[in-house]
């Protein structure tokens, strides 16, 4: 028994030896120490939880929101470079590094979606914040960079990196990207339409009118056309009971620059009880999409 003892602590002392960074030596506070930093470099990998762009919606197209976005996520990079350094320098122990690896793999196989999320964004999506596809791939390379310090004979984490770079290059830069977002955009403007309306109600489109102007008055647009693009429909509950009916809208604008847009949302009304509706208030318009002005009479 002694023998085996032996043979099994000469194995894992060895082991240990041979890995990067690491030592034969193991203690119970160095290797809590590097269980706590491969969870939030390699289980938990935090350059993808605080990296990846955090842009709210109604900043989509907010150059200057998104170019803070991506200068943040930039920091997180470097954040990261930096821990990789401060967990080496540490002496990690190397059995625990070893058995880690599977964690790098398993984030790593990640890359092949980040890749195709990012050729989607670049031919299909339009807004700038879109850009977070690409910045997707620099996060990787980023990991893989890291992983490849603490595991240098992993082939396969150069494999991944190097495809990640290759990735990176076909779009040329971050602002390379965006402006074909713009293009996206622009293309798309070019067969934009007013949808043709299913009924009319004056006194609903001047309410519509009304409060889309009131929801942009930032921007100072000016709705020269509503129409009315779908029946009203009925939302009831469990017992049956209408809760509210709501009918499409899309607006036909002009902008204080003199540039032109569509824009769409919903008129909804509240049951009040006894076969009676609310008046009907705008729910969920949507940003004005800049058009060809022509394309409003159309």
């Amino acid at each position: 028994m002694k023998q085996v003892f032996l043979l099994l602590f000469i194995s894992v002392a060895g082991i240990a030896a041979a890995q990067p960074g690491g030592t034969s030596g193991y203690t119970r506070g160095g290797a809590e120490a590097t269980m706590k930093f491969t969870k939030i470099l390699f289980e938990e990998p935090f350059i993808f939880s605080k990296g990846s762009l955090n842009i709210p919606g109604d900043k989509g197209n907010n150059k200057p929101a998104v170019l803070e976005a991506l200068a943040e996520s930039d920091k997180v990079i470097q954040e990261y470079g930096a821990k990789i350094t401060e967990f080496l320098n540490s002496k990690p122990t190397a059995v625990i590094i070893k058995n880690s690896f599977n964690k790098v793999t398993s984030k790593a196989h990640g890359l092949q979606y980040a890749i195709q999320k990012a050729a989607e964004g670049y031919n299909e999506w339009r807004t700038l914040s879109s850009v977070s596809f690409l910045q997707e791939l620099y996060l990787y390379q980023a990991f893989l960079a890291g992983a490849m310090r603490v595991y240098p004979e992993a082939i396969s984490l150069q494999e991944k990196y190097d495809e990640a770079t290759a990735a990176i290059k076909v779009y040329g830069s971050r602002e390379d990207y965006m402006a074909k977002m713009e293009k996206n955009q622009q293309d798309y403007a070019k067969n934009m339409r007013l949808k043709k309306a299913v009924f009319n109600d004056a006194s609903l489109e001047a309410s519509a009118k009304k409060q889309y102007e009131a929801a942009w008055a930032v921007d100072k647009v000016t709705v020269v056309k509503v129409n009315i693009t779908s029946s009203w429909v009925i939302e009831k509950n469990l017992l049956d009971i209408p809760l509210h009916k709501e009918v499409e809208v899309n607006f036909a604008i002009k902008k204080a620059d003199g540039s032109c847009a569509f824009a769409a949302g919903y008129m909804r009304s509240v049951y009040e009880g006894g076969g009676r509706y609310s008046a009907a208030s705008l729910i969920m318009p949507g940003a004005p999409q800049t058009a060809p002005c022509e394309n409003l009479t159309k």
